[in-house]
């Protein structure tokens, strides 16, 4: 009996001085778990990341930011040893010259088929499948990344790019390879929309993730690694053994695969190794000096004061009943664009912490994200769809009360998936049908309904504004300006210049929803 074993990472974003829900664990974690697993093995493994690695993080916000080089991930990546590599989508936050920078200094292999030059349609980055032999086994990886990137991204950072059908692209290479191969792995960027059980749909059939249309549509997957989702999870569906790590490195999957003295695959099981308890990595930890020294003094500087109210600090009455910390985003956008309206999602739950002495720290748990400020041209009838889309966020439960919709809980946390408007105070029904839930839209600036047939002009992150999300009313085209500076340097920039008015504007007109339940 031979035994080959798959060792796999993905969604790390960059969690290299602490994790977002332990600080007590790194990847540096994940680093020395993956180490002590390929020591113990008396057989060959194969180590491989999905990607989503130099994004996500306040520590890749510094590298970016401050540093302007993603070299030190490629290093870190480097000295684990990973014999393979995937492309995420958030490789592609930082533009293209960032996200080239640090590829092209990883040693491992680049796994991409489906996103290829526009003009040629040859991959563009990396290979798209590889076929390597370890003790005499012939292994197939082909590498996939979810085709729904331009939707969420800015078209300047993918310029000359072309997004192929994932699940289309690999099965051609599938079909192609698997006569030459004892073990196929499909290792892709992307989740499941369907119930792994039931295939019954768990989200919209958008394309953004196809990883059950793949295990039912590609015959002689052995292995089929995915990400994206951070989900965890870890099962045989059919013959395919399916992994999937989690996030910020929690997990490090591995499938094992028993064959015989034909190379035959006889058995198999897979796991999840939770690594918070596996001392950190010192190895790794010096290839990344000096910047997580320079990253963790200059996380701790102390920008300003923020005298917001903490109204509350619970995520859900901050969303529906608002929030001076959302108010405060929506006024950086509002002055930055000078829009008649602006929108924001509250995107995580480290908000609470946004008042008092601001660290770079605190700012960038609160907002980790690059984006930029767009203004878009729409209609008042697209706010009010905007607005009924946002809505389908929330639900009334048995006793009558707001309660979030399940689909934006599971699979996937959505919570970003909620935008508040400001500058309008739109009142609410909750008892009517999705989509009929807008009971009137009034502009707070003049006192007046909303013009449904009006052109207006509505400040959005890019990410929503090229329709991420799924707000599908926006898109890339409507886009009238893209500011230069992002939203989290436009915080930065307010806690040196905001006077005591303008907090105080904040902290008095917080509120845009009127509920009728």
């Amino acid at each position: 009996m031979r035994q080959l074993s798959i060792l796999m990472t993905s969604d790390t974003h960059g969690f290299w001085l602490k994790a977002p829900e332990n600080a007590e664990r790194s990847l540096l974690n994940t680093a020395a778990t993956i180490e002590k697993l390929k020591e113990k093995a008396n057989h060959p493994v194969l180590t491989i990341d999905l990607g989503d690695f130099i994004q996500g993080s306040s520590f890749a916000t510094y590298c970016k930011q401050e540093a302007g080089d993603g070299s030190v991930f490629a290093r870190a990546m480097n000295k684990i040893g990973y014999d393979y590599q995937l492309i995420g989508n958030h490789e592609f936050n930082f533009g293209q010259d960032y996200r080239d920078n640090s590829l092209n200094q990883l040693e491992a292999p680049i796994l991409c088929a489906n996103i290829v030059w526009q003009e040629t349609g040859q991959p563009a980055l990396g290979q798209p499948y590889v076929i390597t032999e370890r003790e005499g086994i012939r292994i197939g990886i082909i590498g996939v990344t979810t085709e729904y990137i331009p939707h969420w991204e800015l078209p300047a950072h993918y310029e000359g790019l072309a997004f192929l059908d994932a699940y289309q692209v690999a099965k051609k290479y599938a079909e192609q390879i698997r006569p030459q191969v004892d073990v196929l792995i499909l290792a892709y960027h992307g989740g499941f929309e369907r119930d792994l059980n039931s295939f019954e749909p768990l989200e919209a059939l958008t394309g953004e993730n196809r990883g059950a249309e793949m295990l039912q549509g590609i015959p002689g997957l052995d292995v089929l690694l995915t990400g994206h989702q951070h989900r965890v999870i870890c099962q045989q569906v059919g013959q395919t053994w399916v992994v999937q790590p989690g996030f910020a490195g929690q997990y490090v999957a591995e499938v094992t695969l028993d064959l015989d003295q034909d190379h035959r695959l006889v058995s198999g099981q897979a796991s999840l190794h939770e690594t918070s308890q596996t001392s950190p990595s010192q190895a790794v930890r010096e290839v990344m000096e000096p910047e997580l020294s320079q990253g963790v003094t200059w996380l701790n500087q102390v920008l300003g004061e923020a005298p917001l109210l903490s109204v509350t600090q619970d995520a859900f009455e901050a969303r529906i009943y608002g929030h001076p910390y959302i108010e405060f985003l929506n006024q950086l956008q509002l002055r930055e664009t000078g829009a008649d309206f602006s929108a924001i999602a509250l995107v995580n739950e480290a908000f609470k912490d946004f008042h008092g002495p601001i660290t770079n720290e605190i700012l960038l748990a609160s907002y980790p994200y690059y984006n930029l400020i767009a203004t878009v041209e729409v209609s008042g009838q697209t706010i009010k769809d905007a607005l009924e889309f946002d809505l389908n966020y929330l639900v009334l439960d048995q006793d009558g009360r707001k309660a979030i919709n399940p689909s934006y809980i599971a699979p996937k946390p959505k919570h970003y998936n909620f935008d508040v408007f400001s500058g309008l105070m739109t009142t609410v029904d909750l008892t009517q049908p999705v989509g009929q839930r807008v009971v009137s839209i009034v502009d707070e600036r003049k006192g007046q309904e909303l013009d449904l047939d009006a052109t207006y002009t509505l400040a959005l992150t890019q990410y929503r504004a090229c329709g991420g999300g799924d707000y599908h009313m926006f898109s890339s085209d409507q886009m009238k300006t893209l500011s230069k500076t992002d939203l989290a340097t436009l915080m930065k920039e307010a806690l040196a210049h905001f006077g005591p008015e303008d907090w105080e504007q904040i902290n008095n007109h917080y509120q845009h929803f009127n509920w009728l339940q």
